[in-house]
Parts: structure tokens; sequence; C-alpha cells
């Protein structure tokens, strides 16, 4: 089944795609602030945010999206993320990258019962999906009114779909990939594997952009130098995780640096597209 059409902006304050840098959906009120472990004193300083309460993740590089689980997660929460993450900066922890989640409306914040909530769920659907290792006791939950806690829920999407953007579908059950329909690209002598899931294509670790120069209406060339800079793509085209675009056809742009239908471009082993599975899957 086709998911809506919709937008994340990326803001870089610092104007270096390699630091710190937010994205956000704009029709909604969370955003995510991305911060590589170096840079994190230079965002406490930029960003007044990071002040108030929060939720945030603390992603271990190495192994990153072994099957096994190994790669470990940190998820907590703060009525003041600046001064957690100096915190955890100053202990030897194995950590290389934070994502932290606020509103963007200061008159819109999350309470401490918001991000307490949120902090467990988020806790037991990382557990349920069995990606990462958590690195952590269970965080205890707060009480919430039946209809705040539709509004968390709703919350909670925003951040599995920003995780997903930047590289980290922590919630995206590794065992329900391996019974996933593969689909594949070649255009433009790209070898790419994907998977079609719940918050959008997942291209495949491994898989390979094309070698040649940028096709007529490639307009993805700043998305392609940041995800060669957060190595998520290597120098050589190769990509080093797997990673998730909310798009198809973003993820086909990338691979064959063109402009492509990706609902049309990929296939799977039948020569079906994906635009004919899913609609199959919806008729059945």
């Amino acid at each position: 089944m086709k998911k809506n059409p919709f937008t994340i902006q990326t803001f870089f304050p610092t104007g270096d795609t390699r630091n710190f840098h937010i994205n956000h959906v704009p029709t909604r009120t969370i955003q995510s602030i991305v911060i590589p472990r170096a840079e994190v004193s230079q965002a406490i300083k930029s960003r007044s945010e990071l002040n108030y309460n929060g939720i945030y993740f603390l992603f271990e590089e190495e192994g990153y999206l072994q099957s096994n689980g190994e790669t470990m997660v940190y998820i907590g929460e703060s009525e003041d993320v600046a001064e957690r993450l100096k915190s955890h900066v100053t202990k030897k922890q194995n950590w290389a990258v934070a994502i932290i989640f606020t509103t963007i409306s200061s008159t819109n914040q999350l309470t401490k019962a918001d991000i307490k909530y949120l902090e467990n769920y988020c806790y037991q659907k990382a557990l349920e999906a069995n990606r990462y290792k958590l690195q952590q006791n269970i965080p205890k939950k707060s009480f919430v009114s039946e209809s705040r806690e539709a509004d968390l829920n709703d919350i909670f999407q925003s951040i599995s779909t920003l995780l997903s953007f930047s590289g980290y579908p922590i919630f995206i059950p590794v065992n329900n990939e391996k019974n996933q329909e593969i689909f594949y690209l070649k255009a433009r002598n790209s070898d790419a594997k994907a998977i079609y899931t719940v918050d959008g294509l997942t291209v495949l670790k491994n898989s390979r952009i094309t070698p040649l120069s940028e096709g007529k209406g490639f307009v993805r060339q700043k998305l392609l130098n940041q995800l060669t800079n957060s190595g998520v793509i290597s120098k050589e085209g190769i990509f080093l995780k797997d990673y998730t675009f909310s798009a198809p056809s973003t993820a086909s742009d990338i691979l064959a640096k063109g402009s492509y239908n990706g609902w049309t471009s990929w296939k799977n082993k039948n020569n079906q597209t994906l635009d004919e599975v899913t609609n199959r899957s919806t008729e059945l």
C-alpha cells in the first residue's frame, strides 16, 4: 500500500554537512537534532532548544545494523538535554552520534510526563524490533491521559521516521526484513537491493550507486554529499549500512544519479514493479 508523500527539511546551522544538523517534517511539531559526539559543545552553545525537555538516542557506529543486534543504543530523556549530553560526553561511553528530539515551538514544550512516556515507549518498540542492543535498564513509564497518549503515539511515528531518515531505523524489526520481498535496481549500471517497509524504502548494505557521472535532471547532489560525508555511502559509492529513504524515487535518484520514478524503477525477481506489487497486496 502506498503511503502519502511528505517533505523532510534538513537545516545545517554551521553550513557544514559534516557538522550537527536539524531535521523536521514541516507539518509536525517535533524535530531531530543530529549531533556527532565531537560537535556536542558547539551544538549546545548554538541551540537553545537543547536546554529544555527532550528525548535522545546515543548510537554506536561500528557494526551498525548487524543482524545479531550487537550494535548498542542508549535511549534517555531529560528536562535539560544539554546538561545530560555534557555528562555523557565526559563518561567513557562508546557512542558516536546523539539524536535529540524536541518540539519546534517554545510554547508547546513536551512535559516531564511526556518524555518519560516516550522514553519507555521507544524502549519497548526498540526491544520488539531487536535491531540494537539496549544499553540500559527498563525506563519507568509515566501516566498520561488517553488523549495525550494518542498525541504521543503520533509523535513517536515522527521520531521513527526521522530516525530512519538519518540512517537509524531502530524500530523496524530485523526478522520482518528477512521475510520482506527484495526489490532490485540496475539503472545506469547501479546495483542495488532494497525492501519496502512501513517507514519507506530501505536500501540494503553493499548496494552500489552508478559509477557514471550525474545524469540529466539529477537534483540530489546535496543529499548524496550528505550521505557520503556521514558515512552511509563510501567514497567508492558503496552503501556501508542499510539506509531508509522516505520515498522510493529518492533512493532511485541517488543510486542512478538521475531522475527516476521509484515506484516503477524498483523491480522484484519476477520483474514486477514496486507499484504493481504494492497495488496487488492492497487488492488481496
